[in-house]
């Protein structure tokens, strides 16, 4: 029988309750790696662009402005596939949309490889940028619906630090690739996740709300069965699952006194995209710039995401315990702080120190804010919620590398160039201070 956190009465069961007071065990475990995996690859196709612009300005003969804007390419992509498949994923299922999107994003960053013009790169980027726009809010949304309520931050975090291990994987494999097979083959590993597609299709859960809507209840218990592997189903168990309200999910992330949150959720993720793709796209060209070789700067931005993967796991932890808001605060205040030092050292130890703490402070806080907003919204326009949060701050991922490629060829000192990439951070704490909890569906 279930327990009452479960059920009400012995039949009924609330899905939500009976996955909120579940505890992380194997099917937790299994849903993570997958989800992690794909986030992955986001991370790896934006640092490893990053990692490419050096080579790329002299191939292409480029201004750091017009990189700028062709890095954006995938940024835009990224801002229509969050808007258009967020919202679809509410009507057809996260799975197979996720499913699509990957493998979207994994062959047009293969064909990326095989180009020999900015045009081409900038329009195989481009339909990168749909497929990894599309899946990224799909599996927040998918992996907060089922993680225990307990550890539910924590797990979205760990899961978004993918993103910036796909930025270890893309340092690492371009230390290691560029000097042997040139910059192609770092795009040619982007095909990686096509090979792991038959995994995800056999092991990734749908939502809950979307087996409920199409009357897949078999394949709903035995998920609920392996969410809560102790305890027995009754074989007459009849499940409900709160959806939340409304037929018109795009107005209704306005309606119920969300209006002004939910806009302030889109400032946020301006703010913090802005920071993490212009330092992510530039970071190397800019200590070029300041006298370090290109190896400097490929090591510099492995610290980067190393310092974040770190954090992330060190943040979620302390959400789960303290409360995501203060998290989220504390975060993006020692992003402004770390990367407004940078440009006052020019010792390296305490650059990779000071680089390390840059990547910990806005990835963590970012990651942990998928988590705070993923909840905000009710099931049924969840998708839509994180689609829009996601698409709408992928505006700030396109001009955080366009702006800082634009100040670069303006010739402006390291210090402005440093700072406009640092003032986002205060924004950004300023504006999570003011989101208003009390009308978040997880209060309810």
């Amino acid at each position: 029988m279930a327990t009452s956190g479960g059920a009400q009465g012995s039949r009924t069961i609330n899905v939500n309750k009976w996955i909120d007071e579940s505890k992380f065990n194997a099917f937790h475990t299994g849903l993570l790696l997958l989800c992690m995996f794909l986030i992955m690859f986001d991370g790896y196709d934006l640092f490893v662009y990053g990692a490419a612009v050096p080579t790329l300005l002299k191939l292409f003969n480029m201004s750091p402005a017009r990189a700028g804007v062709i890095g954006s390419y995938a940024l835009i992509g990224a801002a229509v596939g969050a808007l258009v498949l967020g919202p679809l994923a509410d009507k057809i299922g996260r799975k197979k949309t996720i499913l699509v999107c990957a493998a979207i994003f994994s062959l047009a960053t293969f064909v990326t490889g095989t180009t020999s013009t900015a045009t081409t790169f900038g329009l195989c980027r481009f339909i990168a940028g749909l497929g990894i726009g599309g899946s990224l809010p799909n599996v927040v949304a998918l992996a907060s619906e089922y993680a225990p309520q307990r550890n539910r931050a924590l797990t979205v975090a760990t899961i978004m630090s993918g993103m910036v291990l796909g930025g270890i994987v893309a340092a690492g494999l371009s230390i290691w690739l560029f000097p042997l097979f040139g910059w192609r083959s770092v795009f040619y590993a982007g095909a990686i996740p096509l090979l792991f597609l038959p995994l995800h299709m056999k092991y990734l859960p749908e939502a809950p709300v979307q087996l409920i809507k199409t009357n897949k209840l078999k394949e709903l218990r035995s998920i609920l069965a392996r969410v809560r592997p102790q305890e027995a189903l009754p074989a007459d168990a009849i499940f409900e699952i709160n959806r939340g309200g409304g037929k018109s999910p795009i107005v209704d992330l306005f309606r119920e006194k969300r209006g002004v949150s939910t806009v302030l959720i889109w400032i946020l993720y301006f703010m913090s995209m802005y920071m993490i793709y212009g330092l992510g796209v530039w970071l190397p060209k800019m200590m070029m710039n300041a006298g370090f070789p290109l190896s400097s700067g490929l090591w510099l931005m492995l610290v980067l995401n190393l310092g974040a993967f770190i954090a992330s796991q060190i943040a979620g932890l302390a959400a789960d315990r303290l409360g995501p808001k203060y998290t989220i605060v504390v975060c993006f205040l020692l992003t402004f702080a770390s990367i407004a030092l940078l440009s006052q050292t020019r010792n390296f130890y305490l650059l990779l120190i000071l680089v390390a703490l840059a990547g910990a402070g806005n990835n963590a806080g970012q990651n942990i804010a998928h988590s705070y907003a993923s909840l905000y919204y009710p099931p049924t326009m969840r998708s839509t919620g994180m689609g829009f949060a996601f698409g709408l701050g992928r505006f700030g991922a396109i001009f955080g590398p366009a702006i800082t490629g634009l100040l670069m060829s303006m010739h402006m000192s390291l210090y402005g160039s440093f700072m406009s990439l640092a003032v986002p951070g205060l924004v950004a704490a300023a504006v999570m201070m003011l989101i208003q909890d009390k009308y978040s569906f997880s209060r309810r």
